[in-house]
């Protein structure tokens, strides 16, 4: 079963999830929806290592194991 990406700012509480995944791609996103959280990255470790809320601009850690 697909994830169906509902997701919410722990700040502001905004809806993050973004517009629907064409139905025929879906299967390589593992999910329904695209995601409106902005990927903060660490270049030297080359990875995402907080989110950022695309309305209220707040940042969290990512958790390990988040996709």
């Amino acid at each position: 079963m697909l994830d169906d990406s509902k997701e919410f700012c722990p700040f502001c509480n905004a809806n993050l999830q973004g517009d629907p995944i064409p139905k025929e791609i879906q299967h390589h996103y593992g999910s329904t929806h695209f995601s409106r959280k902005i990927g903060i990255t660490d270049l030297w470790l080359d990875r995402i290592i907080k989110w950022r809320c695309p309305d209220c601009n707040e940042e969290w850690e990512r958790r390990f194991g988040e996709k």
